[in-house]
């Protein structure tokens, strides 16, 4: 006898003996029998209408930005809303993204502190982020790694003149050069050499400005954003963008 027909010999067989039993015996049997595939089979459908759901319901994104270690993740839904509407930007249509609950810090450097790093490079590779808010040391590091566009090539005449007293720059001269690795007291490597006056471009080679220092910013304070920060958080644009006309519209809403 074949392989197709030892399994309907034995499909016969299951019928038979299910043939007299009652509807609830019939049940418990077939539940006996097949509770592994039905859990199974109604999971893959919950999963897929939930993709399904997602994928129907997903918005085109019209800007994304991230205020790293801003702690202003309480009023992130209003910052947004505020924003979106000072950019008209119609949230029934289209994603308005400030994300103001990342946090990083090379002090520790913790499995969190990894993935976020590795979020944002992966972000920015993607067109995932549109601008970035930083402190000093994230924002030193990631632009030595050329995350952000030269303002220079960015700015119109009218913004560069506004915005040339608040510029944060970095020595394009020091881009690409290995340098030996210094560690601290701790045994910890220093990602960041903070002794470098980045708003001084006279003590640099090749000054380069890739960000902008937001000063006294009343959006900042409204939106409870760097509260108790001693130096002003940076904002540059972000090399990868797709909306660069809404970054300079967010950068416009901050220093207002």
């Amino acid at each position: 006898m074949s392989k197709h027909e030892n399994i309907h010999e034995e499909i016969r067989e299951q019928q038979k003996k299910l043939k007299d039993r009652t509807f609830r015996e019939k049940l418990s049997y077939f539940w006996d029998y097949y509770k592994v595939h039905t859990i199974v089979t109604i999971l893959v459908v919950i999963v897929g209408s939930i993709f399904i759901r997602d994928a129907l319901n997903a918005k085109e994104q019209a800007f994304s930005a991230i205020m790293l270690n801003s702690y202003g993740h309480e009023y992130q839904e209003m910052f947004q809303n505020d924003f979106a509407e000072y950019a008209d930007i119609d949230l029934n249509v289209y994603d308005c993204v400030i994300d103001t609950s990342s946090t990083l810090s090379y002090e520790s450097m913790s499995q969190m502190d990894m993935a976020v790093s590795q979020k944002i490079t992966a972000m920015s590779q993607t067109e995932g982020i549109d601008v970035m808010v930083s402190d000093n040391a994230p924002f030193a590091n990631f632009s030595s790694g050329m995350m952000f566009v030269d303002l220079r090539e960015e700015l119109s005449t009218a913004e560069y003149e506004k915005y040339e007293p608040y510029f944060y720059y970095i020595d394009a001269a020091l881009i690409g050069v290995e340098k030996e690795l210094v560690y601290d007291e701790e045994g910890m490597p220093v990602i960041v050499d903070e002794s470098i006056d980045h708003s001084d471009p006279s003590t640099m080679a090749d000054p380069m400005p890739v960000g902008i220092y937001l000063t006294d910013s009343a959006k900042l304070k409204e939106w409870h954003c760097y509260e108790g920060f001693e130096e002003s958080p940076i904002f540059g644009f972000v090399f990868s963008s797709g909306q660069k006309e809404k970054g300079h519209l967010f950068l416009e809403y901050l220093m207002e």
